[in-house]
C-alpha cells in the first residue's frame, strides 16, 4: 500500500484502514482510550495524530508548542 496524503480519496472519505501495532502499545492505546473516556481506541489515535500535526505546523512555522506546569516550567514539545 502506497500512503499518499494528497492520494485520488478527498479527506474525510476514505474507508477504514487495518494496521498491526505491537501488543504493549495496544494495551496503552486501551487504557488511554479509558482515561480519556474515547469510546474506542481508533479516537485516541485520531486525537494524538492532530496533535503531532499541529506540533509540525508550528514547527515549519518556526514557533513551538510549550505546557507549562504550576511551577512555571516548560517544556516544548518538538518532533
Amino acid at each position: 500500500m502506497t500512503l499518499h496524503p494528497h492520494g485520488a480519496t478527498p479527506p474525510g472519505d476514505a474507508g477504514p484502514v487495518a494496521i498491526e501495532i505491537p501488543g504493549k502499545t495496544a494495551m496503552l492505546l486501551v487504557t488511554l482510550a479509558q482515561q480519556l473516556g474515547a469510546k474506542t481506541p481508533a479516537e485516541v489515535v485520531g486525537q494524538a495524530l492532530g496533535l503531532l500535526q499541529m506540533v509540525q505546523q508550528a514547527k515549519a512555522r518556526g514557533q513551538a508548542i510549550v505546557l507549562r506546569d504550576r511551577d512555571g516550567r516548560e517544556i516544548d514539545l518538538a518532533l
